[in-house]
């Protein structure tokens, strides 16, 4: 088997594999047998694993079974990211890890005939973004916080960061076999830009600084405050982090920020740029492909929700929730003169500008 074929039998493997089935009460039974936690629990919507949240007299807590599809590599890195995290950038506001009974912070437990690894975090409360107010000053926020992130896990290393993942931008060319799902008015647009990154992007990628990096900052990952909706109270979901180009990090968060609504579509971009770069000053070079990033990331969502939804009927509804206003943003953001967006992302990370 070549390594192509490899590669897209791995990446397809965790996205095809149902998330565990596990119900609430044997869940329940587990916070308290594994963990302590004696409470009430609630079922979360998840991509690939069963999550639950369970409130205690301890606190609130995320309990997630692991998908089986996930190697243990790959599981034990999402953990240990957590853990640095919390030892280098403390003030930041991302889930803590907490430990079972036995000290074990992946236990494996049996749920039937079944073994699953289990990951349990603190609850952060909060409202998601697109529930909350936009404006400049949460964009200011919401940069500064990425870098900060980026910056703790500047120098975090684990085996488990090399995966294979459908969602990594850097390899977009992983999503093509699954272009025949798109419309037919999608197509020739998402296959544009698939060609441009393989023959345009991704060899500027390879040249670039690389890191592990969170790579899912979307308004479901950003909890805001309940009350006002105008402040950060959370950063969550690291299940899709990796290592890779830097840039992507940025790209994939500024794709969810566009406003083809706005008589400047590019306002929430700008702003969470320049306030990116007052904490990680970017690269000309990473500059010239940011534009390409955002872009080819909101092609992959439009792909790969169509993809899964074809896989799972069932899950329709929550597969394609942002399909529509994806798609229009998409249409909207290549319509911009050419040299837009990139002039406009140099500009934000001039002192001027900025």
């Amino acid at each position: 088997m070549s390594e192509g074929v490899m590669t897209d039998v791995s990446c397809a493997k965790l996205m095809t594999t149902q998330a565990p089935e596990v119900d609430e009460r044997r869940t329940l039974e587990m916070a308290a047998q594994v963990y302590g936690l004696n409470g009430t629990i609630q079922p979360l919507n998840g991509e690939r694993d069963a999550n639950f949240l369970v409130r205690s007299d301890r606190g609130a807590y995320v309990l997630k079974v692991i998908n089986p599809a996930e190697s243990s590599s790959v599981t034990h890195f999402q953990t240990q990211a957590l853990l640095h995290i919390e030892r280098h950038g403390a003030h930041l506001p991302v889930p803590r890890v907490l430990a079972a009974l036995n000290g074990e912070f992946e236990p494996c437990v049996r749920v039937g005939e079944q073994h699953f690894t289990v990951r349990t975090v603190s609850y952060l409360e909060g409202v998601s973004q697109n529930q909350g107010t936009p404006s400049i000053a949460l964009m200011h926020q919401l940069g500064t916080i990425l870098a900060d992130v980026n910056l703790a896990l500047k120098n975090f290393q684990h085996p488990g960061a090399q995966r294979n993942l459908l969602w990594d931008v850097g390899h977009a060319e992983r999503t093509r076999p699954h272009l025949h799902c798109l419309d037919a008015a999608q197509q020739p647009l998402v296959t544009a830009l698939m060609d441009r990154h393989e023959t345009h992007v991704k060899p500027r990628l390879a040249k670039l600084r690389a890191q592990v990096i969170h790579n899912d900052l979307n308004p479901h990952n950003v909890m805001l405050d309940a009350a006002t909706g105008t402040r950060v109270t959370a950063i969550i979901d690291f299940g899709d982090a990796l290592y890779a180009p830097l840039i992507n990090d940025l790209g994939t968060a500024l794709s969810y920020q566009f406003d083809a609504d706005a008589a400047d579509p590019l306002w929430q971009i700008k702003a969470f740029t320049a306030a990116y770069s007052r904490r990680i000053p970017l690269l000309h070079e990473e500059l010239e492909v940011l534009g390409d990033l955002i872009a080819m990331r909101m092609a992959m969502a439009i792909t790969i929700a169509q993809w899964r939804a074809s896989l799972y009927p069932d899950n329709r509804a929550y597969v394609l929730r942002n399909l529509s206003t994806t798609w229009r943003n998409l249409q909207s953001l290549v319509a911009l003169p050419s040299g837009q967006l990139t002039q406009a992302l140099i500009n934000a990370c001039t002192p001027e500008a900025a």
